[in-house]
């Protein structure tokens, strides 16, 4: 079976032999097996390098699929040329893998990965910028988005001056009152409840929010290891480009 993928990461199996965990089109989430692809003469080892947009075959296997005849679409020079474009494709790659399941096709994800990995590596204005547009559309292709229009412990509107906690049980944010009388939760700045609240109105809100607070770390950082339950590395390396 032929399909299109979004490489993830590797790692190295017997002595010339790489599992490729990948996102496909028509799959979902996969680790394969890449035969050979660390002999010296391996064609197949540039094709799928990281980040990359790939196109190969599927061919059945002992306990998982091989890969043949791979062919990059896309490298994403744009991306792999930065540093902090790299760390932004890190993040996304490292949310994909921890919160995925396996053989679960979704092809709003994928048009989602696509699309974000495309414009990241053309647009050279804000990497950040774009790193807290893509984790809003990331979390609500997900469905983790948290609800901002009111109170998910009482009845209350929530708004700029009345806000306190994101409580991911809830399933949303908890005003000042209910976070003080006992609900749980991540607590969140202004910025931050302005860049949930970018859902509806996701380029004029995050235009107007200052570069330090984009760059500064977000709770939506949090939600992402609070939901999928691990530490992201990715955003060790984005802190330290901070």
């Amino acid at each position: 079976m032929q399909t299109k993928a979004i490489i993830i990461k590797k790692e190295n199996t017997n002595e010339y032999d790489q599992w490729v965990t990948c996102y496909t089109e028509d799959f979902g989430k996969l680790t394969a097996v890449a035969k050979s692809v660390l002999k010296p003469s391996s064609i197949q080892a540039l094709h799928l390098d990281i980040f990359n947009l790939a196109e190969f075959e599927l061919i059945s296997g002992r306990g998982m699929p091989i890969i043949t005849g791979a062919q990059a679409i896309n490298s994403f020079s744009g991306i792999k040329s930065s540093l902090a474009k790299t760390a932004t494709a890190y993040f996304f790659i490292e949310a994909v893998d921890k919160m995925v399941f396996e053989n679960d096709k979704d092809e709003k994800l994928w048009s989602f990965l696509v699309s974000f990995l495309e414009e990241l590596n053309k647009n050279d204005s804000s990497p950040a910028r774009l790193l807290r547009q893509g984790q809003i559309r990331l979390l609500d292709t997900l469905g983790y988005l948290p609800e901002t229009g009111s109170c998910k412990a009482c009845p209350d509107k929530l708004s700029e001056d009345n806000f306190g906690a994101f409580n991911h049980t809830l399933g949303g944010i908890v005003c000042k009152r209910c976070f003080l009388s006992g609900h749980g939760g991540i607590l969140i700045s202004g910025e931050d409840f302005n860049l949930l609240r970018g859902r509806f109105f996701p380029k004029a809100r995050l235009l107007g929010t200052s570069p330090e607070a984009l760059l500064r770390r977000s709770v939506l950082d949090g939600m992402f290891e609070y939901i999928s339950g691990d530490k992201f590395s990715s955003l060790d390396l984005l802190a330290v480009l901070r």
